[in-house]
C-alpha cells in the first residue's frame, strides 16, 4: 500500500492529511463499499504515525459516516451512504458529489433573465426594477433524477450569468472564478413535504411520495445576498442527521447556556427565511447533516 505524502511542516494537521488521503482511496475505488481497512498497527506504520494521530483521522470518517466500526470486527468502508455535512459548511450540491467521487449530470431546465417575484426581489434585497437570473436544474447520479433546483441571482451582481452552459459548469463556482465574488455565508431551512406537481414530474416520484424542501440565501463577504433557492432532495436517496447537545439546565447546572459552535437563534424546521436576516458573528454553522444513499 502506497502511504500518503504528509507535509510536517504545513499547518494542516498530520490526521486531517491522513484522513484526505483515505477520502482519496475510496474516492479513486482503492478501497470500494464494506472494504475492511487494514488493522490500526499495520495502517500507521504504513503512511508513518502513530496509532493516536490515525485514530483521530479515522474518528473523523466515522463521525461523518464514511467508515464505520464493528467491534471485534474491524473499520470498514460504509456501502450505502456518506454522511455529508449539507448545513454544516457552504456547499453546492455539485462540490457535495464531487467531493464523494460521484458521478452526476445536469439537466437544465430554464435559464433565462426575468422579473422576481415578491419573495424573490425580499429575500435578495432588490430595488424596483431590478431583475434576476432564474435558473432551474435536474441533477441526477446513475440516470436517476435525485435534486430539482431553482436558483435566482441578481442580474446587476453577475451580468450574462444565462449564458452559462451549466450542464458544465456550477454555479457558485462561476461566481467565484468567472466573476471574482467571495461567497461567505448561508442560510438554509429544511422541511420533510410530500412531492406534489413539476416536483414530482421532475424527480420521477409517485405524488406524496417524501421530499427535503431546502431554502437557501447566500450573501457575499460585505453581506449582500448573492443567491436565493429552494431546492428539493428525494427522501429515498438522503437521510438527515444531526449533532445535538443537551443545555446545561437540564444537567441541573444552572442557565443554559449555548456549546461552543453552536448558532445562535436556530429557527424551528419549517420557519423558512427571513428576508435581510442578520449575518451572524463569524456564521456558526448549524449542525445539521445528510447522507447520500446510493
Amino acid at each position: 500500500m502506497d502511504g500518503p505524502q504528509l507535509d510536517r511542516t504545513s499547518p494542516v494537521p498530520l490526521y486531517l492529511q491522513i484522513k484526505e488521503w483515505m477520502l482519496d482511496q475510496i474516492r479513486t475505488g482503492r478501497w470500494p463499499q464494506r472494504y475492511k481497512l487494514p488493522a490500526e498497527e499495520d495502517l500507521a506504520g504504513a503512511v508513518g504515525v502513530s496509532r493516536g494521530t490515525l485514530r483521530k483521522a479515522i474518528a473523523e470518517l466515522v463521525r461523518e459516516g464514511v467508515l464505520h466500526q464493528i467491534h471485534g470486527k474491524g473499520t470498514f468502508v460504509t456501502a450505502g451512504g456518506i454522511e455529508q455535512p449539507l448545513a454544516q459548511r457552504l456547499s453546492a450540491f455539485s462540490e457535495l458529489l464531487e467531493e464523494r467521487g460521484i458521478r452526476y449530470s445536469t439537466r437544465v431546465l430554464q435559464q433565462r433573465v426575468e422579473e422576481p417575484a415578491g419573495r424573490v426581489a425580499s429575500l435578495l434585497r432588490l430595488e424596483p426594477g431590478q431583475r434576476v437570473v432564474h435558473l432551474a436544474r435536474i441533477r441526477l447520479v446513475e440516470s436517476c433524477p435525485v435534486a430539482y433546483m431553482e436558483n435566482y441571482v441578481p442580474v446587476h451582481l453577475a451580468p450574462r450569468l444565462e449564458r452559462v452552459d451549466f450542464t458544465r459548469q456550477g454555479l457558485f463556482r462561476t461566481l467565484e472564478q468567472d466573476y471574482g465574488l467571495t461567497l461567505a455565508w448561508g442560510q438554509r431551512t429544511f422541511e420533510a413535504l410530500g412531492a406534489e406537481g413539476e416536483v414530482a414530474e421532475y424527480l420521477e416520484l409517485p405524488a406524496g411520495a417524501p421530499v427535503f424542501y431546502i431554502q437557501q440565501v447566500v450573501y457575499l463577504d460585505d453581506g449582500r445576498p448573492i443567491e436565493f433557492s429552494d431546492v428539493w432532495l428525494r427522501g429515498d436517496r438522503f437521510r438527515l442527521s444531526a449533532v445535538i447537545r443537551r443545555p446545561r439546565e437540564g444537567r441541573g447546572e444552572g442557565r443554559s447556556r449555548e456549546p461552543a459552535g453552536l448558532p445562535r437563534g436556530l429557527q424551528p424546521a419549517g420557519a423558512g427565511l427571513e428576508p435581510g436576516g442578520p449575518a451572524p458573528a463569524g456564521a456558526w454553522p448549524d449542525p445539521v447533516g445528510a447522507k447520500l444513499c446510493f
